[in-house]
Formats: C-alpha cells, sequence, structure tokens
C-alpha cells in the first residue's frame, strides 16, 4: 500500500483570476444590444421541456433568448423562432440592466 502524503506538490498555492463585465451585443450587427428577447416552447405551460411548465406567471421564464440593438428591436422578424412562440421584451433600463451584462475571462 503507498503511503500517504501529510503535505501535497500544489498544495496552498494562489491563483488570481481576472473578468471584465461585457454588455451583450445586438445578434444580428454586432452594436450594444438595448433589448433582450425571451421566448419559451410551444405549449410552454404543459410542456415538461420548458421552464414556463406548470407555471401561472411566465414573465421571466426563458427556453431561449435573443439580445438585439434598438434598430432591430422593431423587425418583428426576429421575435419569430422555429419551435418557440415569443413571451417578453426587457428594454436594457435601470430595472433590467443586469440582463445585459456577461462576465469575460481575461487570459
Amino acid at each position: 500500500m503507498d503511503a500517504t502524503l501529510d503535505q501535497l506538490p500544489e498544495e496552498g498555492q494562489t491563483e488570481t483570476v481576472t473578468r471584465t463585465r461585457r454588455r451583450r451585443e445586438c445578434e444580428v450587427c454586432g452594436e450594444p444590444a438595448h433589448y433582450k428577447l425571451t421566448f419559451l416552447l410551444e405549449g410552454d405551460r404543459n410542456n415538461r421541456a420548458s421552464s414556463a411548465y406548470g407555471r401561472d406567471d411566465c414573465t421571466y421564464c426563458e427556453d431561449a433568448i435573443r439580445f438585439v440593438c434598438a434598430i432591430h428591436e422593431a423587425d418583428r422578424t426576429l421575435k419569430q423562432w422555429e419551435g418557440y412562440g415569443w413571451c417578453s421584451t426587457f428594454p436594457c433600463s435601470e430595472r433590467f440592466k443586469h440582463m445585459f451584462l456577461y462576465w469575460e475571462a481575461q487570459p
């Protein structure tokens, strides 16, 4: 039987990770996003695969999302998605600003 180690070779090492908050971009043109469109699977409240399954209020449920800029939000074709139905549109406002940011790890 192998002897156990009192101290592991890498034990006590410290790693520092740097991340930067980035704003989501428009899926169409790459400009900063101003709207978050959420979608639910068809038959959402009765579909076990949907995040809205069995819920009364599905405002904040999402099975798929799409970020768009102010110009492309007016394009109604972006609110159509095969197999999904449009659910909600959230503006990039003070109340919903957290939805438009993500962490990006720095090398």
